[in-house]
């Protein structure tokens, strides 16, 4: 699957995603090592911190349902935005963990556009050098 056919996986994600308070559907489709895709989307709540953005519902079911698979991308789209969207520093952490669990193999990160048309590409590891460490 290439980074634009990706990125429409994730722009299908944000149908379902919970944003009445911002008003920003955001979408991510995670892509295993064996082909599976993954989605998810941001889902808020009330109480602002207790929401979850689309990045850690995807990736964080990968890894619960596929702990066996490797992450090998990761798209992220929304169609309320004209420009790429790009992973908050949660999500950047939450992408370093999981580059971590897996051995170190890094993960490309897909970020779009509304309409999937710009694409921006990135290392998790680029996106996010200094990575907390215990």
């Amino acid at each position: 699957m290439d980074d634009k056919q990706l990125a429409l996986k994730a722009l299908e994600f944000s149908k379902n995603a919970w944003a009445p308070y911002s008003g920003f559907h955001v979408g991510a489709a995670v892509l295993l090592d064996d082909g599976t895709i993954i989605g998810g989307n941001n889902q808020e709540n009330q109480a602002y911190p207790l929401g979850s953005c689309a990045e850690r519902v995807a990736v964080n079911t990968a890894r619960a349902c596929y702990p066996a698979r490797r992450i090998v991308a990761i798209a992220i789209a929304s169609p309320d935005s004209t420009v790429p969207v790009s992973p908050c520093g949660g999500c950047r952490e939450v992408l370093a963990e999981a580059v971590r669990a897996q051995g170190g193999a890094d993960i490309r990160v897909v970020m779009a556009d509304g309409k999937g048309e710009q694409v921006r590409v990135a290392m998790a590891t680029e996106l996010l050098p200094y990575a907390f460490e215990l």
